[in-house]
C-alpha cells in the first residue's frame, strides 16, 4: 500500500487521485479518437465526459452513503472526510452518469447509441487505470486466501494478524483491461449502433458479479445473510436489462436492413 504519492509542503498528493486522473485523461483521449471516426464533435464529447465524471462521482458517493448509512448517520462529517479520496460505489456513479448522459445528449442533439458505443470502449480503460489507485490506497480489498499471490495490506483489518487476502483491485484491472482490448478491436466491426455498449454492460456485469465473491470489505453493502452484495444485485438487473435491449436493437437493425 502506498496511499500518499508525495507531499509538497502542506499539500498531499494521493496515489488514488493520480491514477484516477490518469484514467480519465486516457478515457478522453480514446473517446476523442473514436468520436472523429463516428462523425461526432470531439469537443462536445469532451464536455460530456467531464460533466458525466462529476455526476458519476456524486452518484458513487451517494450510493456509498446509502449502503453504509448507519456509519454515515453516526458520524457524517468524519465519514465523508475518511472516504473523500475514494470514488465510491461504481454502480451508483454509473447509474447517475447514465441519467445525466440522456439529458446531455438530447440537449446537444447527439446520437445516444453512438456516444454510448464510444464510451463503452474508453470507460473500461479508465476503470482499469483507476483500480491501481484502489490497489495502492488499500480500498476494495479481497477476502482471505491461501493462494500464492495473496498479499498482506498493512492497513486492512483482515491482515492485522498476517492473513493474506486476494489482490482484488488487480483482478478487476484484468477484467477492465480485457474488456477495453476486446471492445477497441470490435468497435469498427459492430453490426449496429449500441452493440459495443451492450457488450460492455454484459461483460462487466458478469465479471463484476463473479469477482464480488472474492471481496473482503463490507462497505459496499451485503444482503441476504451477507451472501450477496448490492453490486451483485445491480449486476443481475443489468444482465436482464441488457438481454432485453440487445434483442430489441437486433430486431430494429434487421427491420432497417429489410426496408
Amino acid at each position: 500500500m502506498h496511499p500518499i504519492l508525495f507531499k509538497i509542503g502542506p499539500i498531499t498528493i494521493g496515489t488514488y487521485g493520480v491514477f484516477v486522473s490518469l484514467g480519465v485523461f486516457l478515457e478522453i483521449v480514446v473517446g476523442r479518437y473514436l468520436s472523429r471516426k463516428e462523425g461526432i464533435d470531439p469537443e462536445a464529447l469532451t464536455d460530456f465526459y467531464i460533466y458525466s465524471i462529476i455526476m458519476g462521482f456524486i452518484g458513487a458517493k451517494l450510493a456509498l452513503i446509502i449502503t453504509d448509512f448507519k456509519e454515515f448517520s453516526a458520524h457524517p462529517f468524519e465519514y465523508l472526510f475518511q472516504n473523500i479520496r475514494y470514488f465510491g460505489a461504481f454502480y451508483g456513479g454509473f447509474i447517475v452518469a447514465v441519467l445525466f448522459a440522456i439529458f446531455f445528449i438530447r440537449r446537444k442533439r447527439l446520437s445516444f447509441l453512438k456516444v454510448a458505443d464510444i464510451t463503452s470502449v474508453s470507460l473500461p480503460l479508465a476503470q482499469a487505470i483507476g483500480r491501481w489507485g484502489c490497489f495502492f490506497a488499500g480500498c476494495c480489498y479481497g477476502a482471505p486466501t491461501d493462494l500464492p499471490w495473496g498479499l498482506v495490506f498493512p492497513a486492512v483489518p483482515l491482515c492485522s494478524d498476517g492473513t493474506r487476502i486476494h489482490p482484488w483491485p488487480f483482478y478487476e484491472f484484468l477484467l477492465d483491461i480485457s474488456i477495453f482490448a476486446f471492445l477497441f478491436n470490435f468497435f469498427p466491426k459492430r453490426r449496429f449502433s449500441g452493440q459495443s455498449f451492450i457488450f460492455y454492460l454484459l461483460f462487466y456485469a458478469v465479471g463484476r458479479f463473479l469477482l464480488e465473491f472474492l471481496r473482503g470489505d463490507e462497505i459496499r453493502g451485503l444482503y441476504f445473510n451477507k451472501s450477496v452484495s448490492l453490486s451483485q444485485i445491480l449486476a443481475i438487473a443489468v444482465i436482464l436489462g441488457v438481454i432485453s435491449l440487445y434483442l430489441f436493437l437486433l430486431k430494429k437493425n434487421k427491420n432497417e436492413e429489410n426496408e
